[in-house]
């Protein structure tokens, strides 16, 4: 089962990819940020049932006393999500302390994981596709002109190939022969 998992994640990865390189930095962008989006949703919503239902809406501790709405409990789930996926932990929401909060605790540190990832995974695609823009040399071909770096070949002065032709870029400094 986990083979066939990470040969579809593969292949779904690799055309990600493979899409990122040849789309422009608008669409990678948000595409990112609508990933981003959906990722933070999907918790968001697991945060909320499994807070609401599972637990009594006892374990998203929250800077206010007594009964939540529904909107302001989905609002500080939501809190809860974004910050645990970026990593930041401004601190003011996150799971209670108490005991029986293992199941808020075990999503936000798999959230926090796959956070991680997600940004590695964009930051080296973006990476990729900026170093694969700005890799590419301008070089024009021309059948009249061979440009050769370095030493290059020698052209001699009288136009005869023989062994006492000087050659340019043989004389030195004083204009002796070498």
């Amino acid at each position: 089962i986990l083979d066939v998992f990470f040969q579809l994640y593969s292949l779904a990865f690799g055309d990600v990819a493979m899409w990122v390189y040849g789309a422009s930095f608008g669409k990678v962008l948000l595409f990112f940020l609508v990933l981003y989006m959906i990722f933070v949703y999907c918790f968001v919503v697991l945060l909320y049932m499994v807070d609401k239902y599972y637990t009594d809406s006892a374990c998203i501790n929250v800077p206010v006393e007594g009964e939540l709405c529904t909107q302001s409990h989905f609002e500080f789930a939501f809190e809860l999500s974004w910050t645990t996926f970026t990593t930041v932990g401004y601190g003011n929401v996150g799971p209670a302390p108490d005991v029986g909060c293992y199941p808020i605790r075990l999503i936000c540190s798999t959230e926090a994981i796959l956070g991680m990832a997600f940004v590695s995974m964009c930051s080296g695609l973006f990476y990729a596709k900026l170093l694969r823009l700005l890799g590419r040399a301008p070089v024009t071909f021309s059948s009249t002109l061979c440009v050769q770096y370095g030493q290059g070949l020698a052209v001699p002065k009288s136009g005869a190939l023989t062994n006492d032709a000087k050659f340019y870029g043989e004389e030195d400094m004083g204009g002796r022969s070498k």
